[in-house]
């Protein structure tokens, strides 16, 4: 009797009974067939795919701390880079100021040793206007002697050609 409500009950609601137990039946042999075959290897699947995402997350994990580790070299060889370009600098500056500072001694040397030159030549001309100078008198002094030689010689005569002589190497002078 209970049966027969519960198949008027079922049939309310459009379920057939039998066709609901035979499917009942048929689902649970599907579901121990899958539970003793089917569900293993289903397992086995997701713990491996479950494994390959973990050592994927590890690996990408991995890699970020490599470029941060990358990065962190980077930044300290561009740092000694920039130092060692700084003190590369440094040096050329240093070696530039001594290369003008030579230079400039050099010119000064240069300069003081034209200027050595000209004194002498300068010496040189100035003794040569002596010496002509001195040829000069010389010339003078002998023409003057000759001219007093040759006349007789008398007091006023004598005064007269050195007066003359005197006057005539004012003019020359």
């Amino acid at each position: 009797m209970h049966a027969f409500i519960l198949a008027d009950l079922l049939s309310g609601f459009g379920i057939n009974l039998l066709a609901f137990l035979s499917q009942l039946v048929s689902f649970v042999i599907v579901f121990l067939i899958l539970w003793r075959w089917g569900f293993p290897v289903i397992r086995r699947t997701l713990e491996r795919r479950q494994a390959v995402i973990r050592e994927g997350i590890e690996n990408a994990e991995q890699a970020k701390r490599d470029l941060a580790e990358a990065t962190t070299r980077a930044e300290e060889v561009l740092k000694e880079a920039r130092l060692q370009a700084q003190a590369t600098i440094e040096h050329a500056t240093r070696l530039a100021e001594q290369e003008a500072v030579r230079i400039q001694e050099d010119a000064h040397a240069r300069a003081a040793q034209i200027e050595q030159q000209q004194i002498a030549r300068i010496q040189q001309e100035a003794a040569r206007a002596r010496a002509e100078l001195s040829r000069l008198v010389v010339n003078l002094s002998i023409d003057a002697a000759g001219k007093v030689i040759s006349k007789s010689v008398n007091t006023a005569d004598n005064r007269r050609l050195v007066q003359e002589f005197v006057n005539a190497s004012e003019i020359k002078e």
